[in-house]
């Protein structure tokens, strides 16, 4: 560990938090949420940035984009309407196939930030054979933002692209919910060939994008969307673990960092991180959202990754100032200060308007991290 009187940029800091470093105190690292993004475009959000400015580290998001699955959408017959109606917009989109046309519609609420999906592309066999008929060739985002983002960050933190989406994610692309559930368990055989070619582009994507310069952190999404009781851990071990494994070997053989973004019951996914290799998770929550509490993903990460977040979003909504305190207390108590935790709420935040005492308990959250985290 530094000496007491040496001087570490958060940006410094950061970097041992994902080289599994000592820190010289708790890192406090807003998830989503930073002076350098979106967010400076919203007042409701000005004094927590203010607050966070003194004394947080920073992961500044870089939208990384993926194409259609990692397909140049400029070979693909697809059209997009939009329609506005008060605050919410809904975009249909029309894609045309060898096999057929496809629809998805989407809607997104001003005031919640997010978009959802009213009707998916896929929702049965004949809507799969069209989405698999479509042609093929590789995509290549534009990075040429990412340098100026870097260097307005400077040693306030860190560029965090977001986002990569593992082979399985673009395996089931565009399928429905309900379809996508009774494909992967009824459709082993068929389900592996199309991750394997799928983990095939992306690794060809990844490759493209190292070479352009992008990270040096990147935001991995993974097992998220089949986490208990989606599916069981079983199908994690056969159809994620071994391929994400290759992509994050990858990424850190080009000296560069992975973090996976994951929500929900990870009692039974921190082993599965550690073996695939990743840095961190971020948006880690507490229970009962959560089935494991901090110090248990903590003893099971065993140093080898970090945990972020764990202070809920919802709750801070409408907490007490001394409920804050109390869970920064607690948090701090089982993560720790020397970087195999950092504080955080538990889910960025994606909406105009910060929802009832948000803003003022976001800034508590700051504040109490600073009392308890040795700063």
């Amino acid at each position: 560990m530094p000496a007491p009187s040496a001087k570490i940029t958060p940006r410094e800091r950061l970097l041992r938090v994902l080289r599994h470093q000592p820190t010289d105190r708790l890192p406090i690292c807003p998830v989503g949420l930073s002076p350098f993004t979106w967010h400076v475009d919203f007042p409701a959000y000005a004094p927590v940035l203010e607050v966070a400015k003194r004394h947080c580290e920073f992961m500044a998001g870089f939208p990384l984009d993926g194409g259609f699955a990692l397909c140049d959408p400029k070979v693909l017959d697809m059209k997009t309407d939009t329609v506005e109606a008060g605050e919410r917009k809904t975009t249909t989109t029309v894609l045309r196939t060898p096999k057929g046309e496809l629809a998805q519609v989407r809607v997104h609420d001003r005031s919640v930030g997010s978009w959802g999906v009213l009707k998916p592309f896929v929702e049965n066999e004949d809507d799969l054979a069209k989405m698999e008929s479509l042609p093929f060739e590789p995509f290549t985002p534009d990075l040429s933002a990412r340098a100026e983002l870097e260097a307005r960050v400077g040693d306030a933190g860190l560029v965090y692209c977001n986002g990569i989406t593992n082979a399985l994610g673009h395996a089931v692309h565009g399928m429905g919910e309900e379809f996508r559930a009774v494909f992967c368990f009824s459709e082993p055989g068929r389900l592996r060939r199309i991750v394997e070619r799928a983990q095939e582009r992306l690794l060809a994507y990844v490759g493209r994008i190292l070479d352009a310069g992008a990270g040096p952190v990147f935001r991995f999404y993974s097992i998220e969307s089949f986490v208990e009781p989606v599916m069981p851990p079983s199908f994690v071990d056969e159809f994620i673990v071994p391929y994400d494994r290759e992509v994050v070997k990858l990424i850190h053989a080009r000296g560069r960092h992975v973090v996976m973004h994951c929500h929900g019951r990870l009692g039974a996914q921190i082993e599965r991180m550690v073996r695939i290799g990743v840095d961190g998770v971020d948006c880690a929550e507490s229970p009962p959202q959560n089935d494991i509490d901090l110090a248990g993903m903590v003893e099971r990460a065993g140093g080898r990754m970090f945990i972020w977040g764990y202070i809920q979003f919802e709750t801070l909504s409408r907490a007490a100032p001394e409920q804050v305190d109390a869970m920064v207390r607690e948090a701090v108590s089982a993560g720790g200060t020397a970087g195999r935790y950092v504080l955080s709420q538990a889910a960025s935040p994606w909406m105009a308007e910060l929802p009832g005492r948000t803003a003022e308990t976001l800034i508590r959250m700051i504040e109490a991290g600073v009392r308890y985290g040795g700063h």
